[in-house]
């Protein structure tokens, strides 16, 4: 009878990025798995050709390596699709994601391996004064799909905020430069390193520390 294992992973609880560990082995010993994750969270994780790269997939690949298992990168589609395929155990090691409770339901959690500050970005001569979350309510805001910044922060999303959820940063940082939303919820790095890939201007764009 096929059996389903949940292994812990290296993982970060809030503000950091996670690793998770999911494995799905249909007999004893397994020599290798497939690992996957976000295809656009630069450094931790992002899609090169058909693979999943990054710190993430480096670290799970040398952890596996000294156990004796193969482990395989591959890009499987947007995030919201990957979640779904390690839910249902077609992919067995997803490298980093933020700890919410509906994720808790089907992978392990285990200790932070990178710091992953988050930051509100926001047009220049469009910043307003953000010292705690109830000064979103009357904004405007975008996440990217299928990302979460928690389990309290999700639930505060449904319940007080107008926040509108699209597929790739290209998208948000034109709706910014249009003035048609106020914010973007988004990693630091992930945002800079978009930035510097697509020659977005610094005069453009100012960040606020995201407080979580």
């Amino acid at each position: 009878m096929n059996k389903k294992k949940i292994i812990s992973g290296i993982i970060a609880g809030l503000l950091v990025a996670i690793l998770f560990i999911v494995w799905y082995a249909k007999r004893q010993p397994f020599t290798e798995l497939i690992l996957s994750g976000h295809p656009q969270w630069a450094p931790i994780m992002y899609q090169e050709d058909n693979k999943i790269v990054g710190a993430g997939p480096e670290i799970a690949k040398k952890i596996f390596e000294e156990l004796g298992v193969e482990a395989t990168s591959s890009y499987e589609d947007s995030w919201d699709v990957v979640q779904e395929k390690t839910k249902n155990g077609e992919i067995d090691l997803l490298v980093a994601a933020y700890k919410t409770e509906e994720r808790e339901s089907y992978m392990d959690y285990s200790s932070p391996y990178t710091i992953d500050p988050v930051v509100l970005i926001m047009k220049k001569g469009k910043v307003f004064d953000y010292k705690e979350w109830d000064d979103l309510i009357v904004k405007k805001g975008v996440i990217t799909s299928g990302d979460s910044y928690g389990e309290e922060f999700d639930n505060f999303i449904k319940k007080s905020l107008t926040v509108e959820m699209i597929d790739t940063p290209k998208e948000v940082f034109d709706l910014l430069e249009k003035e048609e939303v106020d914010y973007f919820v988004y990693a630091l790095y992930s945002a800079k390193d978009y930035m510097f890939q697509n020659d977005v201007a610094d005069s453009l764009i100012d960040f606020k520390e995201f407080l979580i």
